[in-house]
């Protein structure tokens, strides 16, 4: 999946699936978009279009969104289907998929891979379709057209796909699920109706092992553009006045500041390897790689998902799981007292250990290479 909005997670998971297969001996290609997020490739890449936004001009949208983003408007807008992402996004555009699938076939044909690979990317699962080649892919419950959907986003797709001669669902989700193999990763705790063809493989890494490490910091994430960056350093200093350590909050623009003699360090980055392993708490958007973190760290969690209907479900899964607590709305003071529950009361984090195990034993990334070489043969 490309976007021009900052996305870390689809590219991040790419990098680890493609990792996986090239671990197992086999040659891998990476299709990348010129969107920002395609750092760092891991194997030789072939160049993709990238869309542009609803569909706006690039001109208009290379400005626009970002400004969006740097004043948390985005997270104002409710989001209530991965269909309403796509387009969002400009991957349900038509004029964009046609040239994203061209491109993509143009590419298969000159290298004819045995199994074409999607991470949530709707051209390259009609492309693989239309040159006869067996594709597989991530998946989720909350992005299956049973769980949210909006059919009136993808008319254009439905266009696109009658006129290659081939079925058009009224939701283009329902593409997505059609894929030979659908790679879920999480587990049936925190995602019961993945639908079918799902095969749940957990974490995608082997995850961290665990030593006796001080528990002396907190670490702050929500996400681009959800939440303005004047909220997130608020509740930095909230959080290190209720639970009386040092904070660190990333996605906004770095500076340093002080709350009752307690540092609250502000950065576009931080590495997270080097910060999980001492937070106390993990506070975040309710992004899949943020969850799954914060779990493989045995971190207790406050979601703060907003708007959006994936980042709300992942939310409600963790603490039901009781793996952490949901703040509905990104207020300093609700998310450092949603925080200091979670350390004062155990009963509300008793589930981490268990889940982690859940998840850990589901084979990761390389259980997708081994149940795509059974595939394809």
């Amino acid at each position: 999946m490309v976007a021009r909005s900052r996305m870390g997670g689809p590219w991040s998971r790419a990098q680890r699936v493609a990792r996986a297969f090239q671990d197992g001996g086999h040659e891998v290609t990476l299709a990348w978009g010129d969107d920002g997020n395609c750092a760092g490739p891991i194997a030789p890449m072939l160049e993709i279009p990238v869309p542009s936004p609803l569909g706006l001009p690039e001109a208009i949208a290379r400005h626009t969104f970002p400004l969006a983003s740097r004043l948390g408007l985005m997270g104002r807008k409710p989001v209530h289907s991965f269909e309403e992402v796509l387009w969002l996004t400009g991957a349900l555009d038509e004029r964009y998929t046609r040239a994203a699938v061209d491109a993509l076939r143009a590419h298969m044909r000159a290298i004819r891979p045995d199994v074409v690979y999607s991470e949530f990317n709707l051209a390259a699962i009609i492309a693989a379709r239309a040159e006869c080649i067996p594709c597989v892919g991530s998946a989720s419950q909350p992005t299956t057209a049973s769980y949210a959907s909006n059919p009136r986003k993808s008319a254009g797709i439905r266009r696109l796909l009658r006129e290659m001669g081939m079925p058009a669902p009224a939701s283009s989700l329902t593409v997505l699920e059609g894929m030979r193999r659908r790679f879920i990763p999480s587990c049936p705790t925190l995602e019961p109706r993945a639908g079918e063809r799902a095969v749940y493989c957990g974490f995608l890494d082997e995850p961290p092992t665990l030593t006796p490490t001080r528990r002396d910091c907190v670490l702050v994430y929500l996400g681009a553009g959800s939440v303005p960056a004047g909220v997130a350093v608020r509740a930095g200093r909230e959080l290190a006045e209720a639970l009386g350590c040092d904070v660190s909050v990333a996605g906004v623009p770095e500076a340093v500041h002080t709350a009752r003699g307690h540092t609250v360090r502000c950065a576009p980055r931080f590495d997270f390897s080097e910060l999980l392993p001492r937070a106390r708490v993990f506070v975040h958007h309710g992004g899949q790689n943020s969850m799954m973190d914060a779990l493989s760290y045995e971190v207790p969690q406050v979601i703060v998902p907003g708007r959006v209907f994936e980042r709300q479900f992942n939310a409600e899964a963790v603490e039901s799981a009781r793996c952490g607590l949901t703040v509905r709305e990104p207020k300093p003071a609700l998310i450092a007292r949603a925080a200091r529950r979670l350390v004062d009361e155990p009963a509300l984090t008793s589930g981490i250990r268990g889940l982690r195990e859940e998840l850990s034993s589901l084979g990761g990334a390389a259980r997708i290479v081994r149940e795509v070489e059974e595939l394809v043969g």
